[in-house]
């Protein structure tokens, strides 16, 4: 209440009289907490979430969730190169077995099954959520290794806000950013741009008969922009409207192997992304409703080369939650989603309808122990997807004021739907069944706060996965790569985090520390797969970590950012690889008060400040030390 009313409309309010301040208040109180509540997360107890909120984005403003993902977690991002493509691994699946959720919808590219996150701007959202796991039963297809979750939730009564990020970096390397939004206790607006290009004319080394010769990378330029567009508006005590668009393009030089030929591959991407919805709070039930129309556009050019592909999907979604009692609530949902696809490598235009129907039950029968039985089943067309449930648990038993312990666990099925590609391509294989998942997970989590000024956080997480029908495009007779469901493929691992959070007096200090250890191999196959059983699949390393702090004093701020990837084998048979590297960046930054409500921070950022040679994906050459210097000016 206090906070609704602080601020520049104080003077307002104080001449309001007693009735109309306690009506102003009860608007602003009822709504939020409940809508925040019914976000899905909700009902994912038992299983592993990272969270990286404002704080932990805003030195990658001017990037894309590939840079701040590789930075701060210690998933494997498979890089051809800066710019270039950049695929996901969780917990050793592929990047088809990772959903990629922006406010809640599913945006990964319906021809490939995939998200290129080189092609996702941080700008676009303010939170990113990554949920460890098989999470079918409240994401749908894909989420098998994992989910991406992007979204904007509001600031309520934040006032107007506006900041502008100006940046120049090493290999012709520029990017502006421009951020502006208001919010009281009715609305809230947020609007987004951001525009990034590089040369990318770095200099790298190869092996060549007379030894080491230095070349400099062609071929790699890009330019990028984005916008995005959030409106959340209330209206009474109970309803919410929302509406949003995301809008990037992206004109990229595809950066060819070492050793190969320049075809002067270039590849232009854009997305079209618009969504509306309305959410209904009564004291028993509560409603949702969102409705989203996607357009995906792929065109390659080569010298000896021409692809386009258009794929638009729009998308729709219901869903009705009881709350029985306080500690116990069931959502019932459907979705719809119609896939209209144009890609010159399809013999004719696709037209696909898919539909699901789920529901989520949470229900905590003591404040310490929280459950869900999660249930989710698809329908598409010409084939039969598995039917995914889900069961969660999370058990707080032991506290103190100073401690708390916990235990979870968690069980779930999960499926993939095959691509478009996999479908249709002239080689695709119409025949495709629906990869299945089955998974198991169980951790501890700990939380020490002795002082009001320190926190620290840890989990462990143990993990085991069966896929069964995994799908591999083989040559067949006459050299032509055709998708099959030929493997079964278990992963298996540990994951350890510990973050820590300390303030003292004008210091403040952030450091978590992320450590993967990932087992994935195939555990069966059939007579017409030539990959070894047993073996750790291609790019996927054994070992990864990520070590970052983030200091702030004063006007200061610093920060570090340590990550390792292992050694990963580049082909199934296991007999070469890449050998693992580390890579060190930092931070220095100072902000200028220049009046009340303004204030100028100038960063300067160094990257692979070792000078490490090293692939990310073999000959894909990657820059030496580079740098950046950016200006950030806010209003508030």
């Amino acid at each position: 209440m206090a906070a609704s009313l602080a601020g520049p409309g104080r003077g307002y309010a104080q001449q309001l009289s007693p009735d109309s301040v306690q009506q102003i208040q009860r608007v602003q109180q009822l709504p939020a907490v409940r809508i925040q509540a019914g976000l899905p997360s909700r009902f994912a107890v038992g299983s592993r979430t990272l969270t990286l909120d404002s704080v932990a984005l805003a030195q990658y403003r001017s990037g894309t969730v590939a840079d701040v993902l590789a930075a701060r977690t210690p998933l494997y991002i498979k890089n051809y190169g800066p710019g270039q493509l950049s695929s996901i691994s969780i917990r050793g699946t592929s990047a088809r077995h990772t959903a990629v959720l922006w406010n809640g919808l599913n945006i990964s590219l319906p021809s490939l099954g995939e998200s290129d996150f080189a092609l996702l701007p941080t700008s676009g959202a303010t939170q990113v959520q990554v949920q460890h796991g098989p999470a079918s039963a409240l994401y749908g297809s894909s989420a098998i290794g994992g989910t991406v979750l992007l979204s904007s939730p509001p600031q309520w009564n934040a006032g107007p806000r506006t900041s502008f990020q100006t940046e120049q970096g090493s290999f012709g390397q520029q990017a502006n950013s421009l951020e502006g939004g208001f919010s009281n206790a009715r609305v809230a607006v947020r609007t987004s741009a951001s525009q990034r290009s590089a040369q990318n004319d770095f200099p790298y080394s190869v092996r060549e008969a007379s030894g080491m010769v230095q070349h400099r990378q062609e071929n790699a330029a890009y330019r990028q922009w984005s916008l995005a567009q959030d409106v959340q508006l209330r209206t009474g005590q109970h309803s919410e409207w929302q509406a949003a668009a995301w809008l990037t393009d992206a004109d990229r030089q595809i950066q060819p192997s070492t050793g190969s030929a320049n075809t002067h591959a270039r590849q232009r991407d854009q997305s079209r992304r618009l969504l509306a919805g309305y959410h209904h709070v009564a004291a028993r039930h509560e409603s949702g409703l969102r409705v989203a129309w996607f357009e995906d556009v792929l065109n390659y050019r080569s010298d000896d080369v021409a692809s386009n592909s258009r794929v638009q999907t729009t998308q729709a979604q219901a869903e009705h939650t009881f709350t029985f009692r306080p500690n116990a609530n069931l959502r019932l949902g459907a979705e719809a989603q119609h896939f209209s696809g144009h890609v010159d490598g399809y013999q004719q235009a696709i037209d696909e309808n898919r539909y699901a129907g789920f529901a989520l039950l949470r229900y905590d029968p003591r404040p310490a122990l929280h459950l869900t039985a999660n249930l989710r089943q698809a329908v598409l067309p010409g084939r039969r997807a598995p039917l995914t449930p889900t069961l969660g648990a999370e058990w707080q038993f032991w506290q103190t004021p100073a401690q708390t312990l916990s235990l979870k666990a968690n069980a779930s099925r999960s499926y993939r739907a095959p691509t478009l590609n996999e479908r249709f391509w002239p080689t695709g294989n119409p025949n495709l069944t629906p990869e299945a998942g089955l998974g198991y997970e169980g951790g501890l989590t700990h939380e020490w706060k002795p002082t009001a000024d320190l926190t620290w956080q840890s989990e462990l997480t143990g993990y085991h996965q069966l896929v069964d029908d995994w799908v591999q495009w083989l040559p067949d007779r006459l050299g032509r790569y055709t998708p099959k469901n030929l493997r079964q493929v278990r992963a298996q691992g540990v994951e350890v985090g510990s973050h820590l959070r300390w303030e003292h007096q004008r210091y403040q200090l952030r450091a978590g520390a992320e450590y993967a250890y990932t087992q994935s191999r195939k555990v069966r196959g059939y007579n017409d797969d030539p990959d070894p059983v047993n073996q750790q699949l291609a790019y996927v390393p054994l070992h990864a970590a990520a070590f970052s702090t983030d200091h702030r004093w004063r006007r200061w701020v610093a920060s570090t950012v340590l990550t390792y990837t292992g050694p990963r084998f580049i082909d199934a048979t296991g007999s070469n690889k890449l050998p693992g590297y580390t890579l060190l960046n930092a931070t220095l930054g100072h902000t200028l008060r220049v009046g009340p409500a303004w204030s100028a921070t100038v960063l300067v950022q160094g990257f692979n400040l070792t000078n490490l040679v090293y692939q990310s994906y073999e000959y894909r050459a990657m820059p030496l030390r580079s740098g950046s210097v950016s200006v950030r000016v806010n209003w508030h």
